[in-house]
């Protein structure tokens, strides 16, 4: 069922039983999918229904019209109404059958949950916008995507200069000035920056910065990294806000290496080498401070 695109056409060819069994899997699929599309269905179905004896193309209006020339000023009036309401129909079809699917989400003080119009689902974090266009996504901030899989329309997520395309399903995208980060639940995703590319699969977290795309399986390698650095990869890995009490404690240094340890594992390690400590204001936000 690959490849197969829902036209005017080939909607006709299925109401006339014409269709191939894999067209007609694929229309019944599209239809399944999504309330937008099931609408656009039974509305196809209304105008070919009315319109069409021959169900491979639109009906000739001249030919009609010659076959059907009107005998009285009346009925002459009649059929005109009638043709006038099946070409109105038609291009209400057509419009809509091509209209791109475009929605923008913006979360400003809490997370955003909404499904996408192809039946994915959006989870966007405080601060962070999405623009969705036909299962593309341009992408400011945080946000997580459990993502409806069709093999023969890619789902796109772009931030900044990097763009990744979905090969499974639930996955995490963080941007911000420095670091683009990928982190995915499950599936898989490719991470790519012009010919650079990584493939991420479930347990695995990528990111970009300055040039280079990294593949990390949830590991953490800092070499005299700062704190300031550190708290960024972390909050971005974990979907946290990591807030330093003290700007000046960003320029001290860190090395060491973290193997699938937990968040607050490496928290306390990080803080108890710099004579820190680390507390949580809430579920998202963990301060560190001096001790």
């Amino acid at each position: 069922m690959a490849n197969i695109q829902i036209t005017d056409e080939l909607l006709s060819r299925y109401f006339a039983g014409e269709a191939f069994p894999e067209e007609a899997m694929a229309i019944d699929d599209w239809k399944m999918s999504h309330a937008d599309n099931a609408s656009l269905f039974q509305a196809s179905w209304d105008a070919w229904h009315i319109a069409s004896e021959h169900p491979y193309s639109l009906p000739d209006l001249q030919a009609v019209w010659q076959q059907t020339r009107p005998r009285s000023k009346v009925r002459g009036l009649a059929w005109v109404a009638v043709a006038a309401t099946l070409l109105t129909a038609v291009a209400l079809l057509w419009l809509q059958l091509r209209k791109p699917a475009t929605i923008e989400i913006a979360a400003t003080l809490q997370t955003v949950t909404q499904t996408l119009p192809d039946g994915s689902v959006a989870k966007v974090a405080p601060g962070g916008n999405i623009h969705y266009t036909n299962r593309t996504i341009q992408l400011k901030g945080n946000g997580e995507f459990d993502v409806k899989y069709d093999p023969s329309h890619p789902f796109i997520v772009k931030a900044g200069p990097v763009q990744v395309t979905v090969l499974g399903t639930a996955f995490h995208v963080a941007e911000s000035d420095s670091l683009i980060m990928v982190k995915v639940r499950s599936g898989k995703v490719k991470m790519q920056k012009d010919s650079k590319e990584v493939i991420v699969t479930a347990g695995q977290m990528a990111y970009y910065k300055a040039g280079a795309l990294v593949l990390e399986n949830y590991h953490f390698t800092f070499d005299n990294n700062t704190l300031g650095s550190i708290a960024e990869r972390l909050s971005m890995a974990y979907n946290k806000k990591i807030v330093l009490q003290n700007p000046a404690m960003a320029a001290l240094r860190l090395t060491s290496i973290f193997e699938d340890k937990t968040l607050d594992y490496m928290l306390e390690v990080i803080t108890s080498t710099l004579n820190l400590k680390y507390t949580y204001r809430n579920a998202d936000e963990i301060l560190i401070e001096e001790e």
